[in-house]
Parts: structure tokens; C-alpha cells; sequence
């Protein structure tokens, strides 16, 4: 039994380094996105060209992501986290060069293949190391808190990297960050040598199809707003294309004598529930990504720098939903974490329902903590349930698709936010123009007010007139967005709810101690 065990020893120094790779590729990217300006004005380019930098990273680990069990059984795990980690670092490096927008969207794309793989290389790890049972649990407990844990302190960092040494070192940072990981990296796991045969043999045919095909649909989901969707013919025909190179891929997927991913796992309910749940369900994500940055950003004018005061109130709530996350999944019911996850999103929306556009950052304080309870808790609930009973053999496919499914969730997440509050943001732009008319009292009233403080500052009665007009239509669009904002929080919190309520229709799954010792040996 002894020799039984050992092999199943874990690695704990490989361990703790794929861990420190995996916090550099999870909260890295977030800076910037968080700090899209800023790179859109260093590049010279306009906001919706600059976009593409963070489309092209996204599209990156989707490939990255699904190519690294390949690498990790053909030249070893220890050599693939090498090879992870000094790509990451020399393509951080050419990011921070990035002359022109051309370059940096080359230089993103192979970030995010490289950035991408580092997380993965933690759980990948975990799912190839580490017994069923216990040993698992608290692995992929770690690597959540690794994936979870510093998402409210890439605005904060971001920021303080923008704002006193310029936006390049966004990317010197990371590269600077990389070093000792792969340092470390080169001297773990040595004696695993891989088997190159399998990189001549691999499903290279389903590879190339599905990485292709998601990557278009990622495009679409992340660009399509910029470019209202149907109006812009290669929209859809870039959504087509990608749909029919993912059913091929599908289809050679089951059909292959070695596939790259083994799709007899949605047989299974938790996991096939767990991977629907991490697509649709990461709102906890999106409200240090996309809802705090950018209604502080447009409606308060903040830099990230100060939305990172709101955000890291996320920090130890997260930290402490976690740790008790963990202690109660080993215990009770896991579908409790899960109901709790998405209950505290859904509370975090209720309470910015009334957003105006008069809120300060402090007003969303509690909401972000809340948020980042939900984030602790959903995060260990959703991988308990996609690793439950997962072989070792198994490992590499559940890796892939979860990390998969988190990239895709987010873009998701971002598309159908960002199309509601544009959706919505019409609707009330339009209901204000016609309620102020000059014609209006009320309204003549304010612009003689506000032309009158203009008048103070220059001699030109029509300049100040016209100034007057502009800053009740900056008014009047700040009045809409931040409805729209409202709207929004109003609707997640709804379908949030909801969805705590129909997670207790999962089939639930036994905990720790609910096995017997036979059983955690057979594990």
C-alpha cells in the first residue's frame, strides 16, 4: 500500500509554483482590460480598435489552453510549465515594445496562449498528482482561491503601474513577475521526460478545428457590439464559420481513435452542469471586470487607480468565503455553496438597483464585498462538482474544458451585459430627449443657469449658450447610461436568483465524509 500511495505523492514544490503561475495569468490580463484607455491612447488608436487587444488574448487562451495536455504528455509536465512560463514572459516583453496596433495583437495573441496555459498548468497538476477523494478536493480548493483570490487588486495595481511608470509597464510587470516562475520551473518535475512520440500521433486534425472555430466565435462575441451585430456583414459570417468549425471538430472529436478531449464527460451531470454554470453564471468576475470599471470610469470620471479602492474590499471577502467554502463542502451539501455563490450575486445586483448617477464609489462598497463572498463560495461550489469523480486519465479533458468554459464564460458575461446596457441605454436617451424640450420651463431655466456660469468665463454670450447645451447633453447622457446600469443590475438579479433556486434541481454529490474508507482507497 505504501508504494500504491507514492505515486500519487504530490509534488508540492511543482505544486506551489504552478500556483503562483496560475495567480500571473488569472488576474495579469484583468489590469488590461481594466486599463484599456490608456493603452488605446498609447497605441494612438481609437477605444474600438484598442478592444482588439483584449479579443486577441481571450482568442490566445482558448488556444494555449486546449494545446497544453498535448505539450505536458509529450515533453513532460515540468518542461511544459517551462515552456509556458518563458512564452509568457517573452510575449509580455513584446507587448511592452508593441510600436504599433498591428504588433500588439500578435504580441496578445501569443500572451494569451501562453497566459492562458499558466492556470491550467496548476489544475492540470492537481487533476494528474493528487488522489480522488481529499487530496484532490484540497487541490482544486487552491487552485480557485489562485484563480479568485486578487481580482479585486488588478485595478489597484493596474493603476498604479499606468499612473506612475505609463502603460507599457502593464506588460514589463508581468514579464519582470514571470521570471522566478520560470526559474523555479526549470527545476521541478526534471525526471519526467515526456513521450515526443504523442506530439506526432496527437489529434492535431480536432485541435485546429475547435481552437479555430472557438476563436471565431469569441471574435464575434467580443467585437460584435462595437459593430452592431448584423449591420456589419463579417459579424455573422465569422459567427457561422466558427459554429461549423466547432461541429466538425465535434465530430471528429468522437470519431478520432485518441481524441484531444473526451466528450463521453458530459455524460455526466455534475460536470456537464458545472461547465454550464461557469459559462453563464460568473457574475462575481464581471463586477470587478466590466460593472465597476465602467460606471465609475464614465459616470465619475475615476482612474483605475481609485476604482481599485472599491474593488479591493473584494480581497477578503473572498478570502474568507474561501476558506469556508472548503471547510463546508467537506462536510454538507456542495449545491448549498453553489445556491449561496450565486444568491450573494444576485443580493450584489439588488443593491445597486437603485444606482444613480450621483452614487460615489463608497455606495459600492457593500455591494463589491458581497460580490466577492458569492465569487469564494461559487468558485470551489462549480469545480466540486466538475472534478467529482474525475480518473486520472480523465484529468486533462476536465482541466481543459473547465478552463475553457472560463475564458468563453466571461466573454459571454461581457457580450450580454454590454449589449443590454447599450439596448437599454437607447431606450432612456430617447425618453429624455423628449421630456427636456427647449420649450420647457424647467429646461430653459437650467440653461439660462448654467450659461450664466459660463458667461463668467468668457465674453461670448453664444459660446457660453452652446456650452450650455453641451453640458445638459453630457448630463442627459450620464442620466441614461447610469439607467441603463440600474436596468441591468435589475435583470441579473433576477435570472441570479432564479438560478440559486433551480440549483437544488442538480443531482447532489456524497461528501468527504460521507466516504468510507474503502472507497477513499479505491479513490
Amino acid at each position: 500500500m505504501a508504494s500504491a500511495a507514492s505515486q500519487y505523492r504530490p509534488p508540492i514544490a511543482a505544486l506551489a509554483i504552478a500556483g503562483y503561475g496560475s495567480v500571473l495569468g488569472s488576474v495579469f490580463p484583468v489590469m488590461a482590460v481594466i486599463s484599456g484607455a490608456d493603452i488605446s491612447g498609447g497605441l494612438s488608436v481609437p477605444s474600438d480598435s484598442g478592444a482588439l487587444v483584449v479579443t486577441m488574448q481571450n482568442v490566445g487562451a482558448v488556444a494555449g489552453i486546449l494545446v497544453l495536455p498535448v505539450f505536458a504528455a509529450g515533453i513532460g509536465r515540468g518542461r511544459a510549465m517551462a515552456l509556458a512560463g518563458f512564452g509568457f514572459m517573452l510575449a509580455s516583453a513584446c507587448c511592452a515594445l508593441a510600436p504599433t496596433l498591428g504588433w500588439m495583437l500578435v504580441a496578445r495573441f501569443f500572451h494569451g496562449v501562453f497566459g492562458g496555459a499558466l492556470p491550467f498548468m496548476f489544475m492540470l497538476l492537481v487533476m494528474t498528482s493528487l488522489r480522488r477523494g481529499h487530496d484532490q478536493f484540497e487541490g482544486i480548493s487552491l487552485f480557485a482561491a489562485s484563480t479568485t483570490l486578487f481580482f479585486g487588486l488588478a485595478a489597484s495595481l493596474g493603476g498604479l503601474l499606468v499612473d506612475h511608470f505609463g502603460w507599457r509597464w502593464l506588460f514589463w510587470a508581468q514579464a519582470l513577475a514571470a521570471l522566478p516562475y520560470c526559474l523555479a520551473a526549470t527545476r521541478v518535475l526534471t525526471t519526467e521526460k515526456g513521450r515526443p512520440e504523442l506530439l506526432r500521433t496527437a489529434d492535431w486534425t480536432s485541435y485546429i478545428l475547435l481552437s479555430s472555430g472557438l476563436g471565431l466565435i469569441l471574435f464575434v462575441l467580443s467585437e460584435g457590439e462595437r459593430h452592431f451585430w448584423l449591420e456589419a456583414w463579417w459579424v455573422p459570417a465569422l459567427l457561422v464559420g466558427g459554429v461549423i468549425l466547432t461541429g466538425t471538430a465535434v465530430r471528429t472529436l468522437i470519431i478520432a481513435e485518441r481524441p484531444l478531449l473526451l466528450l463521453r464527460l458530459f455524460r455526466r451531470p455534475t460536470f456537464s452542469w458545472a461547465i454550464i454554470l461557469s459559462l453563464f453564471f460568473r457574475f462575481g468576475t464581471l463586477f470587478a471586470i466590466f460593472v465597476v470599471p465602467q460606471y465609475l470610469g464614465r459616470v465619475q470620471g475615476l482612474r483605475p487607480a481609485d476604482i481599485g479602492s472599491v474593488l479591493g474590499w473584494m480581497v477578503p471577502a473572498t478570502a474568507v468565503a474561501l476558506v469556508a467554502a472548503y471547510l463546508f463542502a467537506r462536510h454538507y451539501d456542495s449545491r448549498w455553496l453553489l445556491s449561496g455563490g450565486l444568491g450573494c450575486f444576485a443580493l450584489a445586483s439588488w443593491l445597486c438597483a437603485d444606482l444613480g448617477p450621483d452614487w460615489a464609489a463608497d455606495q459600492l462598497r457593500l455591494a463589491a464585498v458581497v460580490a466577492g463572498v458569492g465569487l469564494g463560495l461559487f468558485a470551489v461550489a462549480v469545480l466540486r462538482f466538475a472534478t467529482f469523480g474525475v480518473t486520472l486519465q480523465e484529468g486533462p479533458t476536465v482541466g481543459a474544458m473547465f478552463n475553457v468554459s472560463r475564458v468563453i464564460g466571461l466573454v459571454i458575461g461581457l457580450a450580454i451585459l454590454s449589449h443590454l446596457v447599450v439596448e437599454r441605454e437607447k431606450f432612456h436617451s430617447a425618453i429624455l430627449v423628449e421630456n427636456i424640450a427647449a420649450t420647457d420651463p424647467n429646461t430653459a431655466q437650467r440653461l439660462a443657469t448654467t450659461a450664466g456660469g459660463f458667461a463668467r468665463f468668457s465674453a461670448d454670450a453664444g459660446a457660453a449658450q452652446n456650452s450650455a447645451y453641451t453640458a445638459l447633453g453630457r448630463a442627459a447622457a450620464g442620466q441614461a447610461f447610469t439607467l441603463a446600469f440600474a436596468d441591468a443590475f435589475i435583470v441579473s438579479a433576477i435570472v441570479l436568483a432564479l438560478s440559486a433556486i433551480l440549483v437544488w434541481a442538480l443531482p447532489g454529490i456524497p461528501t468527504e465524509v460521507d466516504l468510507d474508507p474503502v472507497e477513499r482507497t479505491m479513490a
